[in-house]
């Protein structure tokens, strides 16, 4: 989203004018008042890598399970891509397809 400029983090992380317009375009609701900050880095503790946390990564979270990108695994918060997703992060997001992972379901 960086690369796209939908998102910046100079001088600190929030959504572009552009950005704001993707994840309406995209049909990605975002809260109209929470406590949450609107973007923000989060690490992920099982992969030590940050992802996006925050407002914007929650909305695109509930849009991808509520599509089908993306299926729970179990009761806990961890998520497997499914095959759709693939396509629709590499046409949406674009992500190159060889950075999504393979396997997933449907």
């Amino acid at each position: 989203m960086v690369d796209n400029g939908l998102i910046t983090w100079d001088p600190e992380p929030q959504l572009t004018l552009a950005g704001t317009a993707w994840m309406a375009e995209n049909g990605i609701t975002l809260p109209t008042a929470s406590r949450r900050p609107l973007v923000r880095s989060c690490l992920d503790w099982t992969e030590r890598r940050p992802h996006l946390g925050g407002a914007v990564g929650a909305a695109i979270c509930s849009r991808a399970l509520d599509a089908g990108w993306v299926t729970r695994i179990g009761t806990g918060r961890a998520l497997a891509l499914t095959e759709p997703g693939r396509q629709e992060f590499h046409e949406r997001f674009r992500v190159p397809v060889d950075r999504l992972p393979t396997g997933g379901t449907r």
